[in-house]
């Protein structure tokens, strides 16, 4: 049975690593999509300025 409870342990060990990792991925994601958003308007306005 001592076995067993660490197989379980282990494995809700690596499904919240695996959430940790997720939800990381996904941050830097939006975080990556709110620069280009940014970089994107920056040129936009100096193109329109010249």
């Amino acid at each position: 049975m001592e076995g067993m409870t660490y197989l379980a342990v282990a494995y809700l060990g690596m499904i919240v690593g695996l959430g940790i990792w997720t939800y990381t991925v996904f941050s830097r994601s939006n975080s990556l999509e709110d620069r280009i958003e940014a970089l994107r308007k920056s040129l936009d306005k100096q193109v329109s300025e010249e």
